[in-house]
C-alpha cells in the first residue's frame, strides 16, 4: 500500500521544516485512519494537536542537570487513575488556566499555583505530568534535592536561571521536593552557614514566584510541609493533601493500570490486600507480577 496524498505532503513539510504546515498534514493524516486498532492513538495524538500542542523546548546547558523538560505527548491517559479528590483539584488548575489570564488583561496578578504534600509514592508529580498533558503544555521538572549548589549563593543562582528560562516559555513548572531548600526564616539561628544559605534561597523563591505572570502554571511537592516557610505557602493559591487510595478506589486504580497493559485481575478478593499501599508500591509489585505471568505464559495476575 502506497503512501496517500497527505502522507507525503506531511514528510516534504518534515523535509523542507515548514513547520506551520506540518500540524495541518498531521491532522489530515489522522483523518484517513479509521481504523478501530489504532482509535486510542489517533484521538490522543489529535487531540494534542487540535489543542495547539507545543514543540517539546530544549533546555540551555545552564540548566543541565537541575531542570528536566519531558515529552507529555506519550503520558497514558488511559492508565492514569484519577480520585474524586484529585479530579476536583485538577478541574479547578484547568479552569483557571483560562481565567487567570483573563485576570492579568485587567490588571490582577493571579498566579496558579498549587502546593501538594503527602507521603512519598502517592502520585504528586504523575498528577503534574497529568495537567500538562491535559493543557499540551510542556512539562518543565525540578528536583530541588539535585539542584542544591554547595557554593556560597549557588543555589538561589540556579533558581534565578530556572526562573528566568520558564519567564520566555510558557510551560507547567513542577518544583519537586521543594522542602529541601525552603525552610522556616525563623528557625535559622545565625546569620551565617548552610542554615542562612538555605534561608536566601528560600527568599529568592519567592521573589521569583512573585515576578512569574499569569499564564503560567506552578505545582509544588513536598512530604514535608510542615518544615516550609509560612511566607512561601501563602504564594501557593491552593494547597492539597494527596492521600493513599480508599479500598473502592484501589481496586479501579489496579484494574485500570493492569487492563491498560492488557492483563486481568484473577482474584476479586486479592485488590484490598494493598488497599494500604502508596501507588508507587501497588505500581511496583503489578509491574512483577505481569512479568511473572508474561514468563508463565498467563493472562491473569495473581496480586
Amino acid at each position: 500500500m502506497g503512501l496517500t496524498v497527505n502522507q507525503l505532503r506531511l514528510i516534504r513539510a518534515i523535509a523542507e521544516n515548514r513547520t506551520i504546515e506540518i500540524k495541518d498534514y498531521a491532522l489530515a493524516c489522522l483523518a484517513e485512519d479509521t481504523t478501530q486498532k489504532n482509535h486510542y492513538q489517533v484521538e490522543k495524538y489529535k487531540k494534542i494537536l487540535q489543542s495547539g500542542g507545543r514543540k517539546l523546548m530544549e533546555l540551555p546547558p545552564n540548566l543541565a542537570g537541575i531542570a528536566v523538560m519531558e515529552d507529555i505527548g506519550s503520558f497514558k491517559e488511559n492508565r492514569y487513575f484519577l480520585s474524586e479528590r484529585e479530579h476536583s483539584v485538577a478541574e479547578l488548575i484547568v479552569r483557571m488556566n483560562d481565567v487567570s489570564i483573563q485576570l492579568m488583561e485587567r490588571g490582577v496578578q493571579y498566579l496558579n499555583a498549587t502546593l501538594l504534600y503527602g507521603e512519598s509514592g502517592t502520585g504528586k508529580t504523575s498528577f503534574g505530568r497529568y495537567i500538562a498533558y491535559r493543557l499540551g503544555l510542556p512539562f518543565m521538572y525540578i528536583n530541588f534535592s539535585r539542584m542544591i549548589d554547595s557554593h556560597m549563593g549557588g543555589t538561589a543562582k540556579n533558581l534565578a536561571r530556572i526562573f528566568d528560562f520558564a519567564r520566555q516559555n510558557e510551560c507547567l513548572l513542577m518544583l519537586d521536593e521543594i522542602d529541601c531548600i525552603s525552610v522556616k526564616r525563623s528557625a535559622v539561628s545565625d546569620g551565617s552557614g548552610s542554615g542562612a544559605e538555605l534561608s536566601r534561597t528560600t527568599i529568592t523563591l519567592m521573589q521569583e514566584l512573585d515576578n512569574i505572570s499569569n499564564k503560567h502554571i506552578i505545582i509544588g511537592a513536598t512530604n514535608r510541609i510542615d518544615d516550609i516557610d509560612p511566607a512561601l505557602k501563602r504564594r501557593f493559591t491552593e494547597k492539597h493533601e494527596v492521600k493513599k487510595l480508599a479500598a473502592d478506589e484501589t481496586k479501579e486504580f489496579i484494574n485500570r493500570f493492569v487492563e491498560s497493559a492488557g492483563f486481568h485481575v484473577a482474584d476479586d478478593e486479592q485488590y484490598y490486600a494493598w488497599t494500604n499501599h502508596t501507588q508507587a508500591e501497588i505500581v511496583i509489585h503489578l509491574t512483577k507480577c505481569m512479568a511473572k505471568a508474561l514468563m508463565e505464559g498467563q493472562e491473569k495476575l495473581q496480586i
